[in-house]
């Protein structure tokens, strides 16, 4: 099979990849990003937020998402006169249904969350009914070296989010379901230390959730049954933001390849 890949730089055609070993059998690739080329794919992707969008505690910034066409997408945060700023794309195309793949090397510093994760148009407009309204997938989110117990999370929100005073004392959503994984079980080994494979497999009845093939947490609760969008993101939130050590920034989160399959 051969997938045509627009670039925003240019026409390169890309070979489609060789999967992964954890790839479901019976599944097919469909959309993928390599980030080979030199700027980022606008078939692709679109930067989530206009440039200096206040997301959390910090700014959007289109400088905090970096492809030099090394094979890498770089999420940064930085800051800049005396503002943080962050970076976040999202996917131009929705799927519904799928297995999903990224290989992700983590920031190191608590104070900033970098994630992979899915979310719908719609999501939270209809309450109690993640079905139609959809529901917002964290197939990961790291949140620095550490931070123990949770330093990492995959995480299922499906109705409104709380305000953010809320949620900064720590209140959590009625009926959230995640699931704690952190360190790896890997004799202390941080995500950021390394390259990890992230995966999820969402079915009609379920999710399923990988971590270089390891399951993880499979629940069917909040299940989404409508299009979503990929999004990737390094942001920084007003509950954590006080744990941030600016004097220690740039940090940064890594993507190797972004892989969608779907059953066929």
């Amino acid at each position: 099979m051969i997938a045509l890949v627009s670039s925003a730089n240019n026409d390169t055609h890309q070979l489609s990849p060789e999967p992964s070993a954890y790839v479901p059998n019976e599944y097919a690739l469909v959309f993928f990003d390599e980030f080979a080329t030199s700027g980022l794919n606008t078939a692709n992707w679109r930067h989530r937020y206009n440039e200096g969008h206040r997301y959390g505690a910090g700014l959007a910034s289109h400088t905090s998402v970096e492809q030099p066409g090394d094979g890498y997408l770089y999420l940064i945060t930085r800051y800049e006169n005396e503002q943080l700023l962050t970076g976040m794309i999202r996917s131009q195309q929705q799927f519904q249904y799928g297995y999903f793949e990224a290989r992700i090397r983590f920031q190191q510093l608590q104070g900033h969350h970098g994630a992979f994760w899915l979310q719908s148009e719609t999501y939270g407009q209809m309450v109690g009914n993640p079905g139609q309204s959809g529901a917002e997938i964290d197939i990961i989110e790291f949140f620095g070296n550490g931070r123990i117990p949770t330093d990492a999370k995959q995480n299922v929100y499906y109705d409104p989010y709380l305000s953010s005073d809320e949620r900064a004392v720590g209140e959590q959503q009625p009926g959230d379901e995640f699931e704690v994984f952190y360190r790896d079980n890997n004799a202390g080994a941080e995500l950021s230390e390394d390259f990890h494979v992230f995966g999820l497999l969402w079915t009609e009845s379920e999710y399923i959730f990988y971590i270089d093939g390891v399951e993880t947490w499979r629940t069917s609760v909040g299940l989404s049954h409508v299009q979503e969008h990929i999004v990737l993101s390094l942001t920084t939130s007003l509950w954590e933001n006080a744990s941030l050590d600016t004097m220690l920034l740039p940090d940064e989160m890594v993507v190797d390849y972004i892989r969608v399959y779907t059953h066929h």
